[in-house]
């Protein structure tokens, strides 16, 4: 999808907006034409307005969309199914059901989950996509990202060599237009290899990777634990990194065209590799904390500099593609462990989810109220507010959203036929991934 070129502006206009890189602002009128903005007026009437002939949305906030740093479209049919497993038994558990699916239910799910992104204001993610049906999606859909290919094994050269070239055929055969682009994602170090990560950092092609998830992985790096065990159990080859902290081991191909996600059992001298190679991280609390897997140090991320953006990860982790929950949740995690009820700030949040999670994708014209972005825009309700970036980030969800534009187009969110259609398409999958899985056979499909 190439974005338009209408000699027509369009114009939004409502009673607040959310610049990100400026304070909230009043009245405002954003006008995009050529799928940029190119104008944003505070202090101009509703009247006005009108006269211009821009689209009212009364009671809303206008925002930049949503930018979502780590996702995995094609589960959004295995949201909400299991609870209370630790991280291993949860790895277990997902691939065991998803060997159940045949690919039309895995394309009907990944179709799901686009259209659930963009009704909930997300409107670019950064996907890890296993079957490559996010591309798909994502095109058919008209969400501007990218789709990295995850990719596994490569313990040794060989067998590296022959996983980036399956993995790079397999690219060849995705969609791609100006709003979809292609990454790769060697999956994590208990899957991958060190020789398969050097060869995907070689290739040229942004990556995105798992790192330092789980209490599970660093015991699985020491060669033991439930992972290491049930992994074993498939008779795969198993990376060996003998103890080796994966981030010290990749630091010299580490750089800003790498998303790191996770990093929950990171300490400063792994972040500031991270800063230090200017790759960025991807944080998901949600996911992190339906896991029991652990918590970012977000305060000592920011410390030493790392770039960090908000990612939703997967649905069958952390419940329905929901930014806004994705918000609260970091808000409520990181001022539990810092015992301050105003850092990190609803500003600081918002910018991590929006502006932040866009340059660690690679964009650097997206993310915000400014003329020359990307016109990439949320109308969201938040009603009568004395301070719309508290209604917004505390009050807000995906049934607010009234409108969205991806590249000044009108995404089609008000009619939500089109989503409850995906969602009809993707019931037999979720019919299959609802049935039960005895613990012992999740083990041992791991």
């Amino acid at each position: 999808m190439s974005e338009p070129r209408s000699a027509e502006p369009v114009r939004w206009w409502a009673p607040w907006a959310l610049p990100v890189t400026a304070p909230p602002a009043r009245d405002v009128l954003v006008t995009v034409e050529g799928g940029r903005i190119t104008a944003l007026e505070a202090k101009v009437s509703r009247a006005r307005a009108a006269e211009l002939g821009a689209e009212l949305h009364d009671g809303c906030v206008v925002a930049p969309g949503f930018v979502d740093a780590h996702a995995h479209l094609e589960y959004a049919s295995y949201d909400a199914l299991v609870d209370g497993l630790g991280f291993a038994e949860w790895i277990g558990d997902h691939i065991h059901r998803k060997r159940r699916l045949a690919p039309a239910h895995a394309r009907a799910s990944a179709e799901l989950g686009a259209l659930t992104a963009l009704h909930a204001g997300i409107t670019c993610v950064g996907d890890a996509s296993f079957s490559g049906d996010a591309a798909h999606a994502m095109h058919a859909a008209g969400l501007r990202g990218r789709v990295y290919l995850e990719v596994f094994g490569g313990v040794d050269d060989a067998s590296a060599g022959a996983a980036l070239e399956a993995v790079l055929a397999r690219l060849d055969e995705l969609p791609s237009s100006d709003l979809l682009s292609h990454g790769l994602s060697p999956h994590a170090p208990y899957t991958v290899g060190e020789p398969l990560y050097r060869r995907v950092a070689a290739s040229g092609l942004p990556w995105m990777t798992h790192l330092l998830e789980s209490a599970d992985e660093l015991a699985f790096l020491a060669g033991g634990g439930a992972l290491h065990a049930a992994l074993e159990r498939t008779g795969l080859p198993l990376p060996q990194w003998d103890g080796r902290d994966p981030v010290a081991a990749l630091a010299d191909v580490l750089g800003p065209e790498v998303v790191a996600v996770h990093l929950t059992q990171a300490g400063p001298a792994q972040l500031e590799v991270l800063a230090d190679t200017g790759a960025a991280l991807a944080h998901c609390p949600r996911s992190n904390a339906r896991l029991g897997c652990g918590r970012l140090d977000l305060a000592v991320a920011d410390r030493a500099g790392v770039l960090v953006g908000l990612g939703t990860d997967s649905p069958a982790s952390a419940g329905p593609l929901d930014p806004f929950a994705e918000l609260r949740c970091a808000l409520e995690v990181h001022r539990v462990a810092a015992r301050d009820s105003s850092w990190p700030s609803l500003a600081h949040l918002l910018r991590m989810a929006t502006l932040d999670a866009a340059r660690a994708l690679g964009y650097d014209d997206l993310g915000s109220l400014d003329v020359g972005h990307h016109a990439d825009l949320v109308a969201v309700h938040v009603g009568a507010c004395d301070d719309p970036l508290a209604a917004y980030v505390l009050g807000a969800g995906p049934a607010d959203v009234r409108a969205v534009l991806v590249a000044g187009r009108d995404a089609g969110v008000r009619d939500r036929t089109s989503l409850e259609r995906a969602r009809a398409r993707a019931s037999d999958a979720r019919q299959l991934l609802a049935l039960p899985v005895r613990r012992e056979t999740a083990g041992a499909g791991a």
